[in-house]
C-alpha cells in the first residue's frame, strides 16, 4: 500500500506540472468530436492533441491523469492503480499511452464492469492495438479516431476567425466570399501545409520541422515495435529510408523486390513493418476498390502527415494528393486508388454511414489541372468553386 502511495503522489505530480504546462487553447474537433461516453478509448498518430484533451478533461472534471509510458508506471497494473484512486474519491480517469500496459483491454473491462460510476477514457498512438482494444471493448467502449488538425482549426488556433464547415461537395458561396475577402486565404493555407497539420505549431512554429521529424522518428522507434517482432536497427533504417523515398518520388509507390534486396530482408518482413506504419500513422496507403489482398502495397502510398512532406523538401505534387487523401479520410469517407490512373486519381465512397450514398472520382493537381475522366478535380490555388472543381483550401474546412 505504501508503494501504491508513492506512486499515485508522483502521478498526482506529474499530473499538475503537465496542466501548467497545458496550451490555453484545445483544438475545436476535440471540443465538438468527441462524444460523451463513459467509457472511451481515443487513438490517432501522435501529436494531433489526444494528451492535451486528457489533461484538460482531468483539470475540468478533477480526475486522475496518468501516462502508461512514464518509467514510474512500468509494470504497474493499471486495474490496481484506477481501483486505488476510487478509493480516495475520483471518480474520472483518464489514461495515455495505453498500449504500454500489455493487459490494458483487460483491464480496462474489469474496470469498467466492477465500478459503474466510474468514467475511464484512455487513449495511444497505435491504431491497430487500439482497434483491437475497441472489438473487444465494444460493448463497453467507444472507440474515437482522432484526425489531423483541419485548415479550419488551423485558423481559429490561430486566433483568425471561427469559420463554419463546409460541404466539399456543395460548399456555401456566402461563406466561401467572406472568407476571401476577409483573409488572405492563400497565405494562411500554405503555412497551414508547412506546419498546421498538428498542434504542434502552437509550441513554436520554427520548431515545426524538427518536432515532425522527432514525431516520426518516435513512432518508428516506440510504436512499431509494438506490433512488429524482432525489429532491429536495420529494419529502422528501412523504414526511414522507405520515407525518405515517398517524399520525394515522382511515383507514389516502392519496389518491393529492389528494397527486399538492398536491405538484406524477406518480403513478409517488408510487409510487417509497412502494415505497422499505416496503423501507427506514418503512412497511408491506398489500394484499388476490391484489392483484400493480405500482403500488398497498395496502388498508392503517400506520408500520412502532409506536412511532413514540406520538412522532408518532399514533392508539391505528392503533398497535394496525400493531403486530399487525409482530408476525405478525416471526413470519413473511404479513399481508393482510381482503377485507371489515366481517368483520376481517386475514388471517394461515401462509406456506410447515414445520409447520401455515392462513389465518386476525382483528380488532384494545381490550378491549371484537367479533370481527365472524373467527376470533381480538386485545384491548389483557386480560389471559388465552380461545378465539378474544389479548390484545395475549400477542402479544409470540411472538419
Amino acid at each position: 500500500m505504501e508503494n501504491f502511495d508513492r506512486i499515485f503522489s508522483d502521478s498526482l505530480s506529474i499530473q499538475q506540472r503537465l496542466v501548467q504546462e497545458n496550451p490555453e487553447k484545445l483544438r475545436p474537433w476535440l471540443e465538438a468530436g468527441v462524444p460523451k461516453s463513459r467509457g472511451l478509448l481515443l487513438y490517432g498518430p501522435r501529436g494531433v492533441g489526444k494528451t492535451t484533451y486528457l489533461l484538460r478533461q482531468a483539470q475540468r472534471t478533477g480526475g486522475f491523469y496518468a501516462s502508461l509510458d512514464h518509467p514510474s508506471l512500468a509494470g504497474v497494473s493499471v486495474y490496481s492503480l484506477v481501483e486505488y484512486g476510487i478509493a480516495r474519491g475520483y471518480e474520472s480517469f483518464y489514461l495515455d499511452e495505453v498500449q504500454y500496459s500489455p493487459t490494458w483491454s483487460q483491464e480496462l473491462k474489469g474496470l469498467y464492469d466492477s465500478f459503474p460510476p466510474v468514467n475511464l477514457i484512455a487513449s495511444g498512438s497505435s491504431s491497430l492495438l487500439l482497434a483491437q482494444g475497441v472489438g473487444d471493448l465494444s460493448r463497453r467502449f467507444l472507440g474515437v479516431a482522432v484526425p489531423f488538425l483541419s485548415f479550419r482549426e488551423f485558423l481559429s488556433l490561430r486566433g483568425l476567425g471561427d469559420f463554419p464547415v463546409l460541404d466539399p461537395w456543395k460548399p456555401d458561396p456566402s461563406q466561401i466570399k467572406i472568407m476571401l475577402t476577409s483573409l488572405p486565404v492563400f497565405r494562411h493555407f500554405e503555412e497551414y501545409l508547412t506546419y498546421g497539420l498538428r498542434p504542434l505549431f502552437l509550441e513554436g512554429v520554427e520548431q515545426y520541422p524538427t518536432k515532425i521529424l522527432q514525431t516520426l522518428q518516435k513512432t518508428l522507434t516506440f510504436d512499431i515495435p509494438f506490433l512488429v517482432d524482432s525489429l532491429g536497427a536495420n529494419h529502422l533504417r528501412l523504414m526511414q529510408a522507405v520515407v525518405g523515398l515517398l517524399s520525394r518520388s515522382s511515383i507514389p509507390r516502392i519496389q518491393v523486390n529492389s528494397l527486399c534486396r538492398e536491405w538484406g530482408v524477406g518480403k513478409e518482413k517488408l510487409y510487417n513493418l509497412l502494415y505497422a506504419m499505416e496503423q501507427t500513422g506514418v503512412l497511408r496507403i491506398l489500394r484499388k476498390k476490391h484489392d483484400f489482398a493480405a500482403q500488398s502495397i497498395g496502388a498508392k502510398m503517400f506520408l500520412a502527415d502532409p506536412s511532413s512532406y514540406k520538412a522532408l523538401g518532399g514533392r508539391v505534387g505528392n503533398l497535394r494528393e496525400a493531403y486530399v487523401a487525409c482530408a476525405f479520410s478525416s471526413l470519413g469517407y473511404e479513399v481508393w486508388a482510381a482503377t485507371k490512373d489515366e481517368d483520376a486519381d481517386f475514388v471517394v465512397d461515401s462509406g456506410l454511414g447515414p445520409g447520401e450514398q455515392f462513389s465518386r472520382t476525382v483528380e488532384v493537381g494545381g490550378l491549371g489541372k484537367s479533370p481527365k475522366k472524373a467527376d470533381f478535380v480538386v485545384r491548389d490555388g483557386q480560389d471559388y468553386p465552380q461545378p465539378g472543381v474544389i479548390p484545395l483550401w475549400v477542402l479544409g474546412m470540411a472538419w
